[in-house]
């Protein structure tokens, strides 16, 4: 049976990186953390067994501070780093001291990570609370971009997007999939983009061919990620 606890104190877990190009210039902007572990186990049934014993924040900020020091310390200075976080562990009551330590230990993170929110579905009431957006704007406040994560075409999530306007949309694979296709995706996307505030950028995960690939540069999605462009790797 997985033990998350054990996990956690054999030190079984590390990172590897997958690269978010701009579709403009075919240049790489950002890389994001991806947690991997030995054996290889898939990242959602950690968690899940993690909040299942309890651990769910600690091993949620161990994943997070793994992810910033396995990432070159030199790459700060010219790439993003776009790591996940749970909606509780931001208004978990040890999270501020958290980033401060993290803020204090590696300085050039500050303005350089992207903190990617998952849409849980078992943590979708914190989004509306008080105190999940007061932490929002502090994280903002600290130096930090917000990301929304695996965001799908539902009124929450359009709802959410215009109310917190994160700095990233990041679209789940589903709207890429088939993307050179399925006429009705490139015209959602061409209205979600129409959409998007100023300084509020697109990012279409799960590129995978060829022909999706190119088909999402003509729409002007600004930024791309998938197995086309690269595959997860450790750096």
């Amino acid at each position: 049976m997985l033990s998350v606890s054990k996990l956690m104190e054999e030190r079984a877990f590390y990172n590897v990186y997958q690269p978010l190009m701009d579709s403009e210039s075919g240049d790489i902007f950002a890389y994001e953390a991806l947690l991997r572990t030995t054996p290889l186990i898939n990242p959602e049934i950690i968690f899940n067994y993690g909040r299942d014993e309890g651990l769910l924040f600690k091993f949620d900020s161990a994943a997070i501070s793994n992810a910033i020091k396995e990432f070159p310390y030199s790459f700060f200075e010219k790439y993003f780093l776009f790591i996940n976080v749970f909606p509780s562990s931001i208004v978990h009551p040890n999270f501020k001291n958290f980033i401060e330590n993290l803020l204090h230990n590696y300085p050039k993170i500050k303005y350089r990570v992207v903190f990617e929110i998952n849409e849980a579905s078992c943590e979708k009431e914190l989004w509306k609370e008080y105190f999940f957006a007061e932490s929002l704007q502090w994280l903002y406040y600290m130096g930090f971009k917000i990301a929304f994560d695996d965001i799908t075409l539902n009124h929450f999530s359009v709802d959410f997007i215009e109310n917190y306007k994160p700095d990233f949309v990041k679209l789940d694979r589903l709207c890429s999939k088939n993307l050179s296709e399925l006429i009705e995706k490139q015209v959602f996307l061409l209205k979600l983009l129409s959409k998007m505030q100023r300084n509020m950028y697109v990012v279409l995960e799960g590129i995978e061919t060829k022909e999706d690939f190119q088909i999402a540069k003509e729409i002007g999605v600004p930024y791309l990620q998938g197995y086309y462009i690269s595959k997860p790797h450790r750096i």
